[in-house]
């Protein structure tokens, strides 16, 4: 058994419930929900000393908005590499959304436009800050697309609301604008 932090905590409850619940006997509903207190088990087995009450705060005060209980069931909401129901109706996005992404994936995506890749779903972010924070954990220099969103929306391309993170199943190449000149407001260091 380990200790843990809320850090390692919601880091081992995003694999499980995006990646391998089976792996943990956990059996996902379509829409990604398991049972709570099975998903406690599983977290007890790992981290000594954890209660629900931990579960229920990472949840309630993880900024990115990764996870949702609902009555006695646990889910990720975004990020699956399983299969999944959006239970979220598609929305219209703003004018502009962004995506970070390794330099080393600009020829890919300037060829066959946003793909999800690993996941289900291309993940977008509102603001061009979130979209660094998010390409530098596959870079130290991440570059950012600018995903004209609107006009993608007005020509049938869906896109789900989920917070702080949009969701849509690919993005064409009309539709990405790729600037070399970002900078981003503040610069985080690694620890």
């Amino acid at each position: 058994m380990e200790s843990y932090n809320s850090i390692m905590l919601s880091k081992f409850m995003s694999f499980v419930l995006r990646h391998k619940p089976q792996n943990f006997g956990l059996i996902p509903d379509q829409y990604g929900y398991v049972d709570l207190y099975a998903f406690f088990i599983v977290l007890r087995d790992r981290y000594r000393n954890i209660e629900l009450s931990d579960i229920r705060d990472v949840v309630q005060n993880c900024p990115k908005q990764r996870f949702e209980i609902k009555g006695d069931k646990i889910r990720a909401r975004y990020g699956h590499s399983l299969e999944v129901i959006l239970d979220t109706a598609p929305s219209e996005p703003p004018d502009y959304l962004y995506h970070g992404a390794s330099p080393a994936m600009k020829h890919a995506i300037l060829t066959e436009g946003l793909q999800p890749i690993a996941r289900k779903y291309v993940h977008l972010s509102k603001t061009r800050e979130d979209a660094f924070q998010v390409g530098r954990r596959k870079s130290k220099n991440p570059i950012i697309f600018t995903v004209t969103a609107k006009d993608a929306h007005h020509k049938g391309i869906k896109f789900y609301d989920i917070g702080m993170v949009v969701l849509t199943e690919k993005i064409p190449i009309e539709f990405l604008e790729l600037r070399d000149d970002y900078q981003p407001l503040t610069q985080t260091k690694k620890a």
